[in-house]
Formats: C-alpha cells, structure tokens, sequence
C-alpha cells in the first residue's frame, strides 16, 4: 500500500503540473491578444512586421502566431520580487 505521504506528494506534483499548464496557456492567449491588438494599430503593426523581416528574414508575420508563441513560453517563467530591505 501506498503511504499517506507518497500520495500527498503525487497529488501535489499533479496538481503543480496542472497549473504550469494552465500559466502557460494563459500567456499563450494574452499574447494572441496582445499580437491581434499590435496587428490593428496602423503605424505599429508595420513597423513590427518590417522589423521580424529585417531582423529575422520572415517574409509575412503573422504577429497573433507570434504574440502568442511567445506568451506560451513566458507562462513558464514566474517574476520574484523580494520584499526585505537592504541593511
């Protein structure tokens, strides 16, 4: 059988599994969002555009593909601000 702690510590694991996902789905939709919103500024969505085609050599952005791969990879990653004050 089973120990009490063992299955703590699975159900924990699972669940930390679980809301990895969940963050990085998360950012995946705020950049889709945030690339969408970029694409219908006139002056911004361009100057984006050319500058992936400059820098990166793609022919034709897409920036809601774009904003949105890079959310998902940003969900993976978490700020830490540390609150203590300096001595």
């Amino acid at each position: 059988m089973l120990g009490i702690g063992l299955l703590t510590g699975i159900i924990a694991t699972m669940i930390g599994i679980i809301a990895i996902f969940l963050f990085a789905s998360f950012g995946a939709i705020i950049g889709a969002i945030s690339g969408g919103i970029i694409t219908i500024i006139p002056f911004l969505g361009v100057s984006v555009k050319e500058g992936f085609t400059q820098v990166f050599g793609i022919s034709n952005p897409n920036l809601v593909s774009i904003g949105s791969m890079l959310g998902f990879i940003a969900g993976f990653f978490k700020s830490v601000t540390n609150n203590k004050k300096d001595k």
